[in-house]
């Protein structure tokens, strides 16, 4: 019996750390996507609840732009935004851009580059190969 109640208790510690992961990140916007700007936009789009992978996005993404591109976000060149499915402001551009779940973007004006696939298998397992697909696709639009 006392096994069993071990047992129990660790189980439920693995699901109240669980739900912990899903949650975390504010689950807000944090920019409004303005069509044909002439500046790059990085348009991360999550739910509320936040998985790890979405975790590890955003903050692979972070880190990248904070690291290499800091002149290009300090001069407006360049704008990460993160916008929940959940919120009017995220639906209307998921509606734009034809986005369906989780997903990244990099765009600028009228051009847009999917960058779900790489930044979904590989920032929290691989993230130097995220930051490389993030990297070429930020030059090419910068050029």
């Amino acid at each position: 019996m006392k096994d069993m109640r071990r047992v129990i208790v660790v189980f439920m510690w693995i699901v109240l750390l669980a739900v912990h992961a899903c949650r975390s990140g504010n689950g807000k916007d944090t920019g409004t996507f303005i069509p044909d700007a002439d500046y790059v936009q990085i348009v991360l789009f999550h739910l509320a609840q936040r998985c790890e992978s979405c975790t590890a996005v955003e903050q692979e993404t972070r880190f990248v732009l904070e690291e290499e591109y800091r002149e290009d976000i300090e001069s407006g060149r360049v704008r990460f935004i993160t916008l929940n499915f959940q919120t009017e402001n995220g639906k209307n551009t998921a509606r734009l851009l034809q986005a369906s779940g989780q997903t990244l973007f990099v765009v600028k004006g009228g051009r847009a580059e999917d960058l779900t696939s790489a930044a979904f298998m590989y920032a929290s397992t691989h993230p130097e190969y995220y930051r490389k697909a993030l990297r070429e696709t930020l030059d090419k639009f910068l050029e």
